[in-house]
């Protein structure tokens, strides 16, 4: 038998009793929040609060997403994200940064920056009229102080209790 084959067939074995033994421990990692850029394939209704021609907040869109509503989406339901949000255990969709309806304590779990338009070359790239970059630093600073805050009176609330 060559020397190779031999080989190899030991690292096979010693890593079949490795995987096998009891000592070794699987850990799974937990997705704790998505975040999403990009242009109209994964827009999550953005475009509805800027200036631009490009928008889907409108009928027939939106007539298979819950409620039946359009919601700037550029599709009958839900995106792509949407429902990679809701197979790694998030809601069921991911919200638009720029929609009203939903605040910091929602973009903490999973935010849209994406905008239709924005395109995938720079032939179509000057339609964006909004930058999703400075809306990512703006959200995560709005989430640094929110998280700060709550550790503030958490902090002051536990010590209170202890007095």
């Amino acid at each position: 038998m060559p020397v190779a084959a031999s080989t190899a067939r030991f690292l096979l074995l010693s890593l079949l009793l490795l995987l096998s033994s009891p000592a070794v421990t699987l850990v799974r990692a937990r997705v704790t929040a998505l975040i999403v850029f990009g242009d109209s394939t994964v827009d999550a209704g953005n475009n509805n609060a800027v200036p631009t021609a490009v928008r889907s907040n409108f009928p027939p869109y939106g007539r298979d997403f819950p409620g039946g509503r359009a919601t700037g989406r550029f599709c009958n339901g839900r995106v792509a994200t949407d429902f990679y949000s809701e197979a790694f255990g998030l809601r069921p969709f991911v919200p638009a940064y720029l929609d009203p309806d939903y605040g910091i304590r929602d973009f903490a779990v999973g935010v849209c920056f994406a905008s239709a338009g924005s395109g995938l070359d720079a032939a179509t790239a000057g339609v964006f009229v909004s930058d999703p970059f400075l809306f990512f630093h703006w959200c995560m600073r709005r989430l640094l102080a929110a998280t700060e805050k709550c550790r503030f009176f958490s902090c002051k609330n536990k010590c209170k209790s202890e007095n």
